[in-house]
């Protein structure tokens, strides 16, 4: 028997678990069409995926502290989630264990929860870091390395959000930005975390909202890892729907095979109710079919969690809440656009890993 569908499942594009924003579920509410002007755009080709559904089996872990004062890491569930979320260390180092080296293109997803009333304004918070893939990962210290890199520190507390990038130790000031935002995290909300990188240019968002913006983050083109770590004297930041993917093709454009392919928008769970953060791909799709001027066939994919039967019509409504969003948002004639489903019938990578789930999870846009 298949495993009942997880919050992954989609026909257009991926789903990214079920997390609560201070906002309703319609795309095109006010407050969500603040993602209008949304410029992030995530690769297309998965390479790291965990959404913890399966525990921490794909994560290496070292706790600096172990103080029973405070709750060792592990999955948890919080207030209003049902997903499964990995409570990060108090202070520690954590990574990815299949992965030694990032593309040159990728982008970098995850969804985060605090509990800003525990959250201190001193130390830091939850810390990614792209390092020379030189290093003996399970000694990394964020303070003690001079190796290439940059560190990306998202440190919400009650009252500020501090946004904050730094580069290897060295005897010049490390900081290279730093922003701090007043009432910047909504308390008891599931906040996206997106950062792209693209050679050496660094650009990271909270939300919809971009607030590093660096040409030059990485300062050399070397071969880079990931590394994640937490240095708080607060606790209680929990991370979920980790998703790390290559950057292919940044133009969307239906190409020379006739069709555009993309897994880069985003749906309640088991649902065909778009999220806010799937504007920027939508827009540019919706520039590619105007540019073609011919119709196009909008086809959902999905994996084979769940009921044959079940995906096969969740993928039919996705594709059609793509084509009422094109219709709606940008003109595009409804006589245009054809709206179809194969559910988990035609599928580009294998089904027995979470990428390779995640890619099989997908759009497609046919030039008729």
């Amino acid at each position: 028997m298949k495993k009942i569908k997880n919050s992954l499942l989609f026909a257009c594009f991926i789903s990214f678990g079920q997390f609560s924003y201070a906002q309703d579920n319609d795309i095109n509410s006010p407050e969500n069409k603040a993602y209008s002007n949304f410029d992030f755009l995530a690769g297309t080709k998965t390479i790291i995926y965990d959404d913890f559904s399966s525990g921490l089996n794909k994560w290496k872990i070292i706790e600096f502290d172990k103080s029973n004062d405070f709750e060792s890491p592990g999955i948890k569930q919080i207030a209003d989630e049902n997903s499964n979320w990995f409570k990060t260390p108090r202070r520690g180092i954590f990574y990815p264990i299949h992965t030694d080296t990032l593309p040159q293109n990728c982008t970098i997803e995850f969804d985060m929860w605090a509990e800003t009333e525990k959250m201190s304004e001193m130390e830091r918070g939850l810390i990614l870091s792209i390092v020379s893939n030189k290093i003996v990962k399970d000694e990394y210290n964020t303070d003690l390395n001079e190796n290439p890199q940059i560190q990306i520190d998202i440190h919400p507390t009650l009252d500020i959000l501090y946004c904050i990038a730094t580069k290897e130790n060295s005897i010049d000031n490390r900081t290279i930005d730093h922003q701090d935002i007043p009432n910047g995290w909504k308390q008891g909300k599931v906040h996206r975390i997106s950062i792209s990188r693209i050679g050496t240019h660094i650009k990271v968002y909270i939300g919809e909202k971009k607030y590093i913006d660096l040409p030059n983050g990485l300062p050399q083109k070397l071969s880079y890892t990931l590394m994640l770590s937490t240095s708080m004297l607060g606790d209680g930041i929990y991370i979920s729907n980790f998703k790390v993917a290559e950057v292919i093709n940044s133009t969307v454009k239906i190409d020379t095979k006739h069709k555009f392919v993309t897994n880069a928008i985003y749906f309640n769970t088991n649902s065909a109710t778009m999220k806010p953060e799937s504007w920027p791909v939508l827009g540019q799709a919706a520039n590619a079919i105007k540019t073609s001027q011919s119709n196009i066939k909008i086809v959902g994919h999905t994996d084979t969690d769940g009921d044959d039967a079940d995906n096969l019509t969740l993928s039919k409504k996705r594709a059609e809440s793509v084509k009422s969003f094109l219709v709606e948002n940008f003109g595009i004639s409804p006589s245009r656009l054809l709206a179809e489903g194969e559910g988990e019938s035609k599928p580009i990578d294998s089904n027995e890993s979470a990428e390779g789930k995640a890619n099989n999870r997908r759009v497609e846009f046919i030039k008729q």
